[in-house]
């Protein structure tokens, strides 16, 4: 009786040991389970969070005319972003009607969030002018190819406001510029010294067939000045002398050859035509400055 009750007791004992370790076993896989569902619920949210793609940038443009870069055929166009994070501009296009097309022009320009503007220069197409000197431009707008912070690329559509005073004087100026260079020829006779040191030359107008063409006035440029006694003939005298002597005016000026003659074209408003200059003309302009402003031998 007795070595039945031990062998009893001793196999009483051995089923609890197997019974406690099975439930640990199963306790152990289920918290485990539920452990590592846990952990892989998170890195799929990471995942996800890590691959949704950034948001299509909050950009606006304007077109503007900046005096200090104005060129003909370039356009400033000035990008503001709205957004909290900068954006890199990498492309800039002007789609309009009233330009030819041009297509993507590359820059690369970084544009902080702010209420200020950041300029881009960009070329614009030749006009059209369906309306001859009355032509005004058609709603236009800027296609932007950016890249944000994560370095997603985005393609920003941006409509330009309308009607758009910068790009109708834009238009305006092509088209002038068009109707001149198609009815009359301008030319610069030899540049010759006066007893004052100054220059002077011949400037030649001719029109085009039927054509009627009058001279309004001559304007030089930054650096010289350009006058005329008499505008009335086909072939007028004009002469030319130093404006600004500053060392800096000198240094910075962009275009210190851009002289014009205004020309009234078959009864038009005065359209400025430019003054062709050639290099040895340049130079011996350059040399007239020199000397009038006391430049020379520095």
């Amino acid at each position: 009786m007795r070595d039945w009750v031990m062998r009893w007791m001793r196999a009483w004992i051995v089923s609890g040991f197997v019974l406690a370790a099975v439930a640990a076993a199963l306790a152990g896989g289920l918290l485990g389970g539920r452990d590592g569902a846990d952990r892989s619920g998170e890195a799929d949210q990471a995942d996800q969070a890590e691959a949704a793609p950034s948001a299509v940038p909050d950009l606006t443009a304007t077109a503007e005319i900046r005096r200090s870069f104005s060129e003909p055929g370039v356009v400033s166009i000035a990008v503001t972003n709205h957004g909290d994070a900068p954006v890199r501009v990498l492309g800039v296009d002007l789609v309009s009607e009233s330009f030819a097309p041009l297509g993507i022009q590359e820059t690369d320009a970084n544009v902080p969030p702010s209420v200020n503007p950041r300029d881009l220069m960009i070329d614009y197409g030749e006009a059209r002018c369906p309306d001859g000197l009355d032509s005004t431009t058609a709603p236009s707008q800027v296609v932007l190819d950016v890249e944000t912070e994560d370095g997603a690329p985005h393609r920003v559509t941006a409509p330009l406001p309308h009607p758009n005073g910068t790009l109708d004087r834009l238009l305006r100026e092509a088209c002038g510029a068009a109707l001149v260079a198609a009815s009359v020829s301008v030319e610069l006779g030899e540049l010759q010294e006066e007893p004052d040191g100054t220059l002077a030359a011949d400037l030649t107008v001719t029109p085009g067939p039927g054509v009627d063409v009058a001279a309004d006035e001559v304007r030089g440029s930054v650096l010289f000045e350009v006058v005329a006694a008499d505008l009335s003939g086909p072939v007028v005298r004009v002469g030319f002398d130093a404006h600004r002597c500053e060392g800096h005016a000198v240094g910075d000026a962009k275009q210190p050859f851009a002289f014009k003659i205004w020309l009234s074209i078959d009864g038009s408003d005065p359209l400025p035509a430019p003054i062709p200059v050639s290099d040895e003309q340049r130079q011996r302009l350059l040399d007239m400055l020199d000397s009038r402003c006391g430049h020379a031998g520095d």
